[in-house]
C-alpha cells in the first residue's frame, strides 16, 4: 500500500530520446523547438523550459491550463553510436513537497483530533472526519490534475523526438 501511494505523488517514467547529432547541435535544435519562458507562451501552446547539455527541463505549456502536470529533466550524454537525452518525466518538485505537507498535516489533524474525541468525550466526534475528508479532497485534485495532463508526456515526447530526428527541418 505505501508503495503504491509513494507512485502516486512521486512516480516518474524514464525515458531516452536518440539523436541524429552532435550534443552541441543536439541542445540547438531542442532550443529552436522550446521556448525559455513561460511568458513567451501566454497565447499559445508549447514546450517551455530549459535547454543546456547538462541540463534539460521542460513542461507542456496550455494557455490557461494549469494542473498537476508532468515535467520532462534530463541530460545530454554520448553514448553508444550518438547521442542520448535521457531523463524522467515527473511532477515539479514544489507540487510534490505541496502535497506531501499537505497530506502530512491532515494525517497529523485527523490522529490528533481522534485521540482528543477519545480521551475527552465532550469534543465533537466528527473532528476526525474533517482530515480525512481534506484527504480525499488532496487524493481527487491530483488525479484531476493528472488527468487533465494526461496527454502531456505523449506530446512533450513528440516535440523532443521531432527536434532529434535526422529528418526534421
Amino acid at each position: 500500500m505505501f508503495s503504491s501511494i509513494t507512485r502516486f505523488l512521486y512516480g516518474s517514467a524514464s525515458v531516452e530520446f536518440s539523436s541524429a547529432y552532435s550534443v552541441d547541435q543536439s541542445v540547438r535544435r531542442l532550443s529552436a523547438a522550446t521556448v525559455s519562458s513561460s511568458f513567451k507562451a501566454l497565447a499559445k501552446q508549447a514546450a517551455v523550459g530549459t535547454v543546456t547539455e547538462s541540463r534539460v527541463s521542460l513542461q507542456r505549456r496550455i494557455p490557461l491550463v494549469h494542473s498537476f502536470k508532468p515535467y520532462f529533466v534530463g541530460t545530454f550524454r554520448r553514448g553508444d553510436g550518438g547521442v542520448i537525452l535521457s531523463g524522467v518525466f515527473r511532477m515539479h518538485r514544489a507540487v510534490q513537497i505541496f502535497m506531501t505537507v499537505w497530506f502530512g498535516f491532515c494525517l497529523l489533524w485527523t490522529v490528533f483530533t481522534a485521540v482528543a474525541v477519545l480521551a475527552i468525550p465532550q469534543n465533537p466526534p466528527l473532528l476526525p472526519l474533517f482530515g480525512l475528508g481534506m484527504i480525499v479532497f488532496g487524493i481527487a485534485l491530483v488525479h484531476l490534475g493528472k488527468w487533465l495532463a494526461r496527454n502531456d508526456i505523449a506530446w512533450l515526447s513528440a516535440v523532443i523526438s521531432k527536434a532529434l530526428a535526422a529528418n526534421a527541418a
